[in-house]
């Protein structure tokens, strides 16, 4: 090694290139697993997604849209405004969805937000079914 030179060590101080490499470590995960919180309001049943919504989420909220989507002619609200991210695979959870609740005769209302969901909605093709509203309240007053 050149003179001057050093070898950088995995307990480099901070600002050395150990520390930069240490940039490339993804953190630990800090937020909790995506879960869904069911509840009812008025006629609905609405399902809450919460955290991440992602493939590595699906387990974590998909049972309770299953279980919300399959009475007979059901009326269900997914909100999402408690989801920090949504990529195509919760599309594919809400085309699901949707479809379930029209097979039964029932309707899906669905709340959103957030502008980064919404696009995601559009690029998928699902902002137009679906046609989102911003609040909760909105969604269980529309007649």
């Amino acid at each position: 090694m050149p003179q001057g030179a050093s070898h950088a060590t995995p307990d480099a101080a901070p600002g050395s290139d150990a520390a930069a490499g240490d940039l490339c470590r993804l953190p630990d995960h800090p937020d909790p697993a995506p879960y869904a919180r069911t509840s009812r309001v008025g006629g609905y049943t609405v399902v809450a997604l919460h955290g991440e919504i992602d493939i590595a989420g699906l387990a974590g909220v998909g049972p309770a849209l299953d279980a919300a989507t399959g009475a007979r002619a059901p009326e269900v609200v997914v909100d999402l405004t408690p989801t920090t991210f949504f990529d195509c695979s919760g599309l594919g959870l809400l085309c699901r969805a949707h479809r379930r609740v029209a097979e039964r005769g029932g309707r899906l209302r669905l709340v959103c937000d957030d502008p980064l969901i919404l696009r995601t909605l559009r690029v998928g093709g699902l902002l137009d079914v679906l046609g989102p509203v911003a609040t909760l309240e909105d969604a269980v007053g529309e007649e």
